[in-house]
């Protein structure tokens, strides 16, 4: 089963693939609120508890990927399910 999609502004064929969405100022924010939690660690029990959820929600900062169809001819994009 194959699914033939056409763009909108062109009507050559799009294809499934994901793009990725960057932003270097929510990076850096990223790096601090890691750097922030790495100190809580030493403040035992419930800084280190609090300073390992903010170094996992650091990585996730600024980086997101999202499923999309693509025109290779145009670069229209829409999201997909």
């Amino acid at each position: 089963m194959s699914e033939d999609i056409k763009c909108q502004q062109c009507g050559s064929e799009m294809k499934k693939t994901k793009k990725v969405n960057r932003d270097m100022a929510m990076q850096v924010v990223g790096v601090l609120v890691f750097l922030f939690g790495l100190c809580l660690l030493f403040f035992f029990p419930i800084g280190t508890i609090a300073g390992l959820v903010l170094m996992v929600a650091a990585g996730r900062l600024g980086y997101s990927k999202k499923k999309v169809w693509l025109c290779g001819n145009c670069g229209y994009f829409f999201e997909r399910a």
